[in-house]
């Protein structure tokens, strides 16, 4: 466990409630205050907000500042119960080669904290594929009864403007997963006959492959896809 004296070093982010957002959560280091003070306090979904909200003031251009966020969103969440949040935030500092000695020290928080075997026994849970500007596309895989599964995919496109006007563009796909569990088609979903959606599940990963042509993203608005890589965050 750090010492509290290094917690404000790793805690930057964003959003707390409206009114605190507007007062204490204009730039990075009012983010990382408020967040900090929520996070010592016990307020941890505060935190997470406050931390989210210093993302996207950094996200674009400030490769430090976005390591501290997500080491402070990584840290808050794990403090909030929310192992498998905390390893998607992990899953985004890695894929952003981000390497400092916060992210390599809380990737051995996160193994410790995460029970695999569990998130990974089934494909039904919730999946999570980040959309920027600290917001994720979900997919909900759940049991139909009948010993296959149904999966109901929540995408969207974040846009420049998440905090103001919600995000760009939002979309919905449901159908019928068939398949071994590992490899899987979306079936009864909607779809022309062209418009394949393939989904192949490795561990707590799955990666989503869709055919983009004429009619295929009538799901959703503009620049809308379910296509991508997904990390599963909750049985």
């Amino acid at each position: 466990m750090m010492s509290m004296r290094h917690i404000p070093l790793l805690l930057l982010s964003l959003f707390a409630l409206p009114v605190l957002a507007e007062a204490q959560c204009a730039t990075p280091v009012q983010c990382n205050q408020a967040g900090t003070s929520a996070y010592q306090a016990g307020r941890f979904d505060e935190a997470i907000e406050a931390f989210e909200r210093q993302l996207r003031r950094v996200e674009r251009d400030d490769a430090a500042g976005l390591e501290l966020a997500l080491n402070n969103l990584i840290l808050a969440n794990l403090r909030a119960g929310e192992a498998g949040m905390a390893r998607a935030w992990l899953e985004l500092a890695l894929d952003s080669n981000l390497s400092g000695s916060a992210t390599r020290h809380n990737l051995t928080k996160v193994a410790q904290a995460l029970d695999y075997p569990a998130l990974s026994a089934s494909p039904a849970g919730r999946y999570l594929r980040y959309s920027g500007q600290a917001v994720w596309s979900e997919l909900q895989i759940s049991e139909d009864g009948r010993g296959g599964y149904l999966a109901s995919f929540a995408p969207l496109r974040a846009g420049g403007r998440v905090e103001d006007y919600g995000p760009a563009a939002v979309g919905e796909l449901d159908g019928q997963l068939v398949g071994d569990g590992v490899q899987m088609r979306l079936e009864d979903a909607g779809l022309g006959s062209a418009c394949a959606v393939q989904l192949l599940r490795e561990g707590i990963a799955v990666q989503v492959l869709e055919v983009f042509a004429e009619g295929c993203q009538d799901y959703g608005g503009m620049g809308i896809s379910v296509g991508g890589r997904y990390i599963k965050v909750r049985p």
